[in-house]
């Protein structure tokens, strides 16, 4: 009995001495590197470190546990954090996985929204010029008229003899008709119709003293009406007779007022082919009113830069029955007489006797007009007419004759119809 126990406890003795040591490596697996004994965590769901990937969390059971967000050549004991406060809405971004950095979004174009009342900023220009046309005087006088070297229409050439009055030295500019507009609300044929192109797209800041464009032969009419109401003078278009013997300034006998030949230097005119392409901006080829020398009347481009609207109708061979006095052709339907020449054309439209013609409802970037004052009212005193395809026109004052439209071109005086 006593050797069975003897047995027993032999075998205790040996089981036991091969448990301590291995009770003892694993204990000491268990301590940190400092010899302190870490407590087992119980067993719960591994989650990466703030601000680590899942290659850099903490791994239970190794030689050198890593401290939480420390580098790997760290050392420190791993210790519970009591308490971690979460903030809704954090603005912490806890990246899961490898950190990748990321390509920068492509900048989006900032867009400046347009306010329904924009504010513009003020932008002042250095020379708007007088409100108003500024009128030289033409004397009485008789000259020839047409050309024997010309189109047939300019044939045969004739004596006509005006009565004195007085023109503008300029067309009409950006600024004057501005004026006009601002008092009025006048809107013009081109922006009732909703039209791109404007006389307002063409006067835009810088360009005050630039002859207005894109106005119809209603347009330049309205204009001379206000002009007359707000000076209590008259005004109206030039006749094409009073044109040609302003633009001629007192010369006879050549095709320019200058002389027999053109030059850049005289005129704005398209002395390169390139400009009937229209290949660069319209802009770029006005000029402000005044940027040549004038002629024997102190009158400045009649020649070029926009061709000019003349109160007549256009008839062909007017001229084989034109009156020698103050003549005045009538209304023949919607033609408009227009004279002068424009930036975009050639020399052949520039002789002082070239007849050319649109319909009163044309407008063009090459298209303006200059105004006549009446000096004294007389029998044979041109005025506007109102034609039936005109749907606006400026009438004239009812104490002024109205032109007849007899062939024989004498006047009747009587009131206008309004």
């Amino acid at each position: 009995m006593n050797i069975n126990k003897l047995i027993k406890f032999s075998f205790s003795l040996i089981a036991i001495s091969f448990l301590i040591p291995m009770l003892a490596s694993d204990a000491y697996c268990q301590k940190g590197l400092d010899g302190e004994e870490v407590t087992q965590p119980k067993k719960t769901e591994k989650k990466p470190s703030v601000g680590k990937g899942l290659d850099d969390s903490a791994e239970t059971n190794t030689t050198k546990p890593k401290t939480a967000g420390k580098h790997l050549d760290d050392e420190g004991t791993i210790t519970k954090p009591e308490h971690v406060e979460v903030k809704p809405k954090s603005e912490t971004v806890i990246r899961i996985g490898p950190l990748v950095e990321k390509a920068p979004l492509p900048r989006k174009e900032r867009r400046i929204e347009k306010p329904s009342e924009l504010a513009k900023p003020t932008q002042q220009e250095t020379d708007l010029g007088p409100d108003y046309p500024e009128m030289n005087t033409v004397p009485t006088g008789a000259f020839m008229m047409g050309s024997k070297d010309g189109q047939e229409n300019e044939n045969p050439t004739h004596e006509v003899i005006l009565s004195s009055f007085e023109i503008s030295k300029h067309e009409v500019t950006n600024h004057q008709f501005r004026v006009f507009v601002k008092t009025t609300k006048y809107k013009t044929a081109a922006e009732e119709d909703g039209s791109t192109q404007t006389w307002n797209s063409y006067a835009i800041v810088g360009r005050a003293r630039y002859p207005v464009v894109y106005v119809t032969y209603a347009d330049a009419l309205a204009y001379c009406k206000w002009l007359s109401a707000t000076t209590k003078e008259t005004y109206r278009l030039p006749t094409e007779a009073e044109w040609e013997y302003a633009a001629r300034g007192g010369t006879k006998d050549q095709p320019y007022p200058w002389g027999t030949e053109i030059q850049a230097s005289n005129a704005n005119y398209a002395y390169e082919d390139s400009r009937k392409a229209y290949g660069e901006p319209i802009l770029d080829y006005l000029k402000p009113v005044g940027s040549y020398s004038p002629n024997g009347f102190g009158l400045y481009d009649v020649i070029g830069n926009v061709a000019e609207w003349c109160l007549d109708g256009f008839k062909a061979d007017f001229y084989k029955e034109s009156p020698k006095e103050n003549p005045l052709c009538p209304d023949q339907g919607s033609a408009r007489i227009v004279r002068g020449g424009g930036w975009m054309n050639t020399t052949s439209f520039f002789s002082l006797s070239f007849r050319k013609n649109q319909p009163g409802a044309y407008k063009s970037s090459s298209l303006g007009f200059r105004v006549v004052r009446v000096i004294k009212p007389t029998d044979n005193t041109p005025v506007a007419t109102t034609t039936t395809n005109q749907t606006k026109t400026a009438q004239p004052t009812n104490n002024k004759p109205q032109a007849n439209n007899s062939p024989g071109g004498q006047q009747e005086n009587k009131p206008s119809n309004k």
